[in-house]
């Protein structure tokens, strides 16, 4: 069982009326207990990714299930008090 499931996410940024892409259908599974380091080039979307997991900041579209909660889909006191 995964203990987090990033499933086809992708991540815009929009600034004035230009759009920028972060992230753009990822997907990755980390199971419990799995210990994963990410890598990469700055702006690549480590930090992105991070945030999308921790519940700071929300996907344009895709899923993360953390646990068994879909934290993409939380809004509000509901993702204040996950975050907790």
């Amino acid at each position: 069982m995964s203990a987090i499931q990033v499933k086809d996410v992708r991540k815009v940024y929009r600034r004035d009326t230009q759009e920028v892409p972060v992230l753009d259908g990822l997907t990755l599974n980390v199971a419990a207990g799995d210990c994963v380091a990410l890598m990469g080039p700055a702006g690549s979307g480590k930090t992105t990714l991070l945030n999308l997991i921790g519940g700071i900041d929300a996907p344009t579209s895709g899923e993360i299930v953390v646990g068994e909660k879909d934290i993409g889909k939380l809004r509000g006191r509901q993702l204040a008090k996950w975050r907790s």
